[in-house]
């Protein structure tokens, strides 16, 4: 099972990879290939300026020496022990391609993936679409002809004006369904259709015939692009409101035609009464207030440079209240925990105003409770949820609506070889509240123990070890500074720099979540602990540890809705 999890992940990897990648920032999205999504898509991920297939590789860690022998001979060795021949065809495909990333000047040779590479996924109705150009055709074949005659799986071949189609049959339980694989125009297409669709999305998913009505109409993509401040050239959405039309109506797009051709009767019927009008009016409403989730990205990729990726992912809403609201909760986030490349091994920050989360979560929630839905379950859901009343929780925030934010950042963390006890440690911790040095004494008199420290003036440390003796036995003092606005807890160089610089930063508003990882390190120090506690470390872990990958997240509120920056830096410069 373990060695199947780690072939899903490896493939998984590879599919993000395609939907992250951009190679430009140009605002154009006038692309052929787009007339063939459709508009009514619920899904879409499109790569539309050619992506250096190596660069791809580094970026995300997928570098060859990831696709060793042994993950291959894993992958072969679930292939041999399985009985199901689907399942040897779809991991003989997996191989194919694992061996392709292993010798990445064999990619157009062993799979006729174009080395700059484009690439396509949407959704016609229920059917997932896939497209990848191609350098080679024939070997884009010859991939499939090995993935049978490893599994004994045979297709049907279907001719056709354009050389025809590939047809392999699938069953999942009671299911069925084709995966159907076709090359036009230099571009290798993959789709899975059910029996139950028609012969107009077997057509659209073939290419032969365009939709009515494309991504690219009405300057729909365009749009949303501009909208949405995303990169046209790599972007891509989940949409809430195909979604829930595909959901709750019998035929309002394409996806709804396909589940009321699939759907069991008792589905049928337990989705009737979301068909009225009123429920339909109050989900339209729901969906025009947020219609989805939009993201887009860009690589850039120079020879002796690390590869830096970056994204971005914005779940916005019309609803400006709303976001007044969520914005009143930001809080602070110390600078060198949001701008990340800070070299540190773990970085993690919360920044929320604690006197306004109050008001704020108890207006979302009267906002989501007190709403005069006229659809019976949305009322019945809204009753259910008033029973779960938060005020309880609101309560106990009281003793800490100074604060501002958090945060903690590990630098550097040593284990001694001999004890894997911890033998130096390089970390900042922070608490950001107005009128710090009030808060705390506030705060003294009501946890134990705390009643006898005596706070450092300002400028001053204290060391912990004089009022917390139980820290000699880590071999580390930490020191203790408050300011007006931090309580900052540090040791080691890095952090008594981080610490000395956070005290002189004014409290603002200017964040809500960042994370930050180096995997390699963080990883390393995991696998040194495991191995102090006598657990056994599992093979595959260990390129964790070899992943020279660090990644960046901020979480914060626009003007738009909720939004989440990433970036990702990936090998060393040489």
């Amino acid at each position: 099972m373990r060695k199947l999890l780690v072939a899903a992940a490896i493939i998984a990897g590879a599919v993000y990879g395609y939907i992250k990648l951009s190679g430009t920032e140009s605002v154009t999205v006038d692309h052929q290939q787009l007339e063939f999504v459709p508009a009514d898509t619920v899904f879409l991920s499109a790569q539309l300026e050619p992506v250096d297939f190596i660069a791809y590789l580094n970026a995300f860690g997928l570098t060859p020496e990831y696709y060793s022998e042994a993950s291959q001979q894993q992958v072969a060795e679930l292939a041999a022990n399985t009985d199901d021949p689907q399942l040897r065809f779809v991991l003989s495909l997996a191989k194919e391609y694992m061996r392709a990333l292993a010798q990445p000047e064999q990619l157009e040779v062993i799979t006729g993936i174009k080395p700059q590479v484009r690439s396509l996924s949407y959704m016609v109705g229920l059917s997932p679409v896939m497209r990848i150009e191609l350098a080679n055709e024939v070997a884009f074949w010859t991939l499939f002809d090995r993935a049978e005659e490893a599994s004994g799986i045979s297709h049907q071949a279907i001719p056709g004006a354009d050389g025809g189609f590939r047809s392999y049959p699938f069953s999942f339980g009671e299911y069925s369904a084709e995966l159907l694989v076709s090359v036009k125009d230099g571009w290798g297409n993959m789709a899975l259709v059910l029996p139950t669709q028609g012969e107009q999305t077997r057509e659209l998913v073939l290419l032969a015939a365009k939709p009515e009505r494309s991504i690219t109409s009405d300057n729909q993509l365009a749009n949303i692009a501009s909208d949405y401040k995303l990169n046209p050239n790599s972007i891509g959405f989940i949409s809430f409101q195909q979604l829930m039309t595909g959901l709750t109506t019998t035929d309002g797009n394409r996806l709804a035609n396909d589940i009321q051709l699939l759907a069991s009767p008792d589905f049928v019927a337990a989705m009737e009464p979301w068909r009225s009008a009123e429920c339909q009016q109050d989900l339209t409403s729901i969906t025009t207030s947020w219609p989805g989730m939009y993201f887009d990205s860009k690589i850039t990729s120079k020879a002796g440079q690390q590869t830096q990726v970056r994204g971005k992912m914005l779940l916005p809403t019309t609803n400006k209240e709303t976001i007044t609201t969520l914005s009143s909760m930001r809080g602070f986030v110390p600078g060198h925990v949001a701008e990340g490349n800070n070299d540190a091994v773990f970085s993690f920050a919360l920044g929320l105003d604690m006197a306004e989360f109050a008001p704020a979560l108890t207006k979302i929630w009267r906002g989501l409770t007190q709403p005069a839905y006229q659809c019976p379950q949305l009322a019945e859901l809204q009753q259910k949820m008033q029973q779960a009343n938060p005020m309880a929780m609101l309560a106990a925030g009281a003793m800490v609506h100074s604060v501002q934010g958090t945060s903690v950042t590990i630098n550097n963390l040593t284990l001694d070889p001999a004890t894997m006890q911890v033998a130096a440690v390089d970390a900042m911790l922070s608490v950001t509240a107005k009128n710090a040095r009030s808060y705390l004494e506030g705060l003294k008199a009501m946890v134990p123990g705390m009643a006898e420290i005596t706070l450092p003036a300002d400028g001053e440390e204290l060391p912990l070890n004089t009022v917390l003796p139980m820290l000699d036995a880590f071999g580390v003092t930490p020191m203790l500074q408050v300011s007006d606005s931090h309580l900052v807890v540090y040791a080691g160089d890095k952090g008594t720099a981080q610490a000395k610089a956070l005290t002189k930063q004014a409290i603002e508003k200017n964040g809500m979540l960042s994370f930050g990882m180096d995997y390699a390190r963080f990883f390393g120090i995991m696998e040194q602990a495991m191995q102090a506690s006598g657990q056994p470390v599992p093979a595959e872990f260990s390129s964790l540890t070899e992943m020279k990958m660090q990644v960046q997240a901020n979480m914060d509120i626009n003007d738009q809705g909720v939004v989440m920056h990433s970036q990702m830096a990936i090998g060393e410069a040489k």
